[in-house]
């Protein structure tokens, strides 16, 4: 009897120490998923995390108006809705609003811009035109102010590493290497696809008459010319194409269509057809995975991820497309988003190009700047915070953005002196 009762009080101490190992495993495993004991409501509740990141960093944040540290941070929350509001002194505010579900980490990533943009000067030409070179950040300069030794065509390409006084330029065609009858500021060019070629085409002028004494002249015809120069280096003697400027363009114009096509092969099967028929590809983000495009007609985009990604954006969706609106699709995600531009378009000269022209991507991918005409802002590429980041002094023709974030604008800062401005980056990081 007594063998009994000794064996029967071993098994109930394995039984009960196996027990409280299984409850502490238990317990640790919960903890570790992000269960915590709940003091309001007595009970414990699942939780997730909120890994809150701010560029510059050491900005405040409030969590549904109570501040609950600095970034970069990670916060631990019992699951629900939540209002994220990123704030540093100088700076413009960042706000979120997340669903966060338990045992999940969520990533807020949050860009908040300087409200006291700095200017720096990159030429010192007199610069009278810029061009961006389509979706690059290579930029062209056209100068003419009289001085022979520096007018004529320039490539302007921004760097990251740090600003020297002046970066250097590459001369691409000297004012000196055109006929005289040549108009350079009418300068207006076409990029082959690969951006290492353009066409320029100017206006030349034949005058009649011309009268020195009272500086005025007499226009009686007035035609074009075009050459094809290299964007890679100096063009010591130009090819002209005048004749053969259509034919070249429309190959260019080929090519541009094969690639947009690949793009489009890059999009979910599902629909392909619907972005061949009713898309009109702006540009692609420089990551590569997201897509600006103008809806060309009214269609539907049919779910390709559902349920969503856990972790993906919880921004409202447009899938309901609206012809002449302004997309943005996340080709990860499968999330789309539209675009309020919030500005005019030119009857006499496409949507698509006029967008392309005043919208662009930041080099992250998660922002795009948007030229308003009297001010530049810049919203999230789900079209969320949106926010004015200059309103100074610019040419209007132009605006483009530098591989450290900042704007790029020609700007005349002494006109009672200088004729023409010149390219000044606007520090707004």
């Amino acid at each position: 009897m007594k063998i009994i009762i000794d064996t029967t009080k071993n098994v109930f101490t394995k039984v009960i120490i196996m027990g409280v190992f299984l409850i502490i495993l238990a317990s640790v495993i919960a903890y570790a998923r992000g269960y915590r004991f709940n003091p309001q409501r007595g009970t414990i509740t699942s939780t997730g995390i909120l890994s809150i990141n701010s560029n510059p960093k050491a900005a405040k944040v409030f969590i549904n108006g109570e501040l609950r540290g600095a970034t970069d941070t990670n916060i631990t929350l019992p699951f629900g809705e939540y209002d994220i509001k990123v704030e540093k002194e100088g700076y413009t505010s960042w706000e979120k609003k997340v669903s966060l579900k338990g045992e999940i980490v969520m990533s807020v990533n949050a860009v908040i811009f300087s409200k006291n943009p700095s200017l720096t000067p990159l030429t010192n030409l007199g610069v009278n035109k810029a061009v961006t070179i389509e979706n690059t950040d290579k930029i062209i300069l056209v100068s003419k102010t009289g001085n022979i030794e520096k007018d004529g065509i320039y490539l302007f390409e921004p760097s990251t590493s740090p600003v020297t006084i002046f970066p250097p330029l590459k001369q691409l065609v000297l004012a000196t290497a055109l006929p005289e009858t040549i108009d350079l500021q009418s300068a207006e060019f076409e990029f082959a696809p690969n951006h290492r070629q353009a066409i320029l085409t100017f206006r030349t002028l034949n005058q009649d008459e011309i009268d020195v004494s009272n500086e005025t002249s007499v226009i009686q015809d007035e035609s074009t010319v075009s050459y094809l120069i290299t964007l890679d280096s100096e063009n010591g003697e130009l090819f002209e194409v005048t004749a053969s400027k259509e034919n070249i363009i429309e190959k260019w114009h080929e090519e541009k269509i094969k690639e947009a096509m690949k793009i489009i092969e890059t999009l979910p099967k599902s629909f392909q057809k619907i972005a061949s028929d009713s898309f009109h590809i702006i540009s692609v983000s420089p990551d590569e995975k997201k897509l600006m495009y103008l809806a060309n007609s009214d269609g539907n985009l049919p779910k390709v991820i559902d349920p969503p990604l856990i972790g993906a954006s919880q921004t409202t969706e447009s899938r309901n497309l609206k012809s002449g609106k302004v997309y943005i699709y996340d080709k990860k995600e499968d999330k789309n988003f539209l675009i309020d531009l919030d500005f005019g378009f030119d009857e006499n000269e496409e949507k698509a190009t006029q967008v392309d022209k005043l919208v662009k991507w930041y080099p992250t991918s998660d922002y795009i700047a948007i030229d308003q005409g009297d001010k530049i802002a810049t919203i999230q590429y789900d079209g969320t915070n949106k926010e004015v980041v200059y309103a100074g002094p610019f040419e209007k023709t132009f605006y483009s953005i530098s591989p450290d974030w900042n704007l790029m604008v020609v700007i005349n800062l002494n006109p009672q002196i200088n004729e023409f401005g010149d390219l000044y980056s606007v520090g707004i990081r």
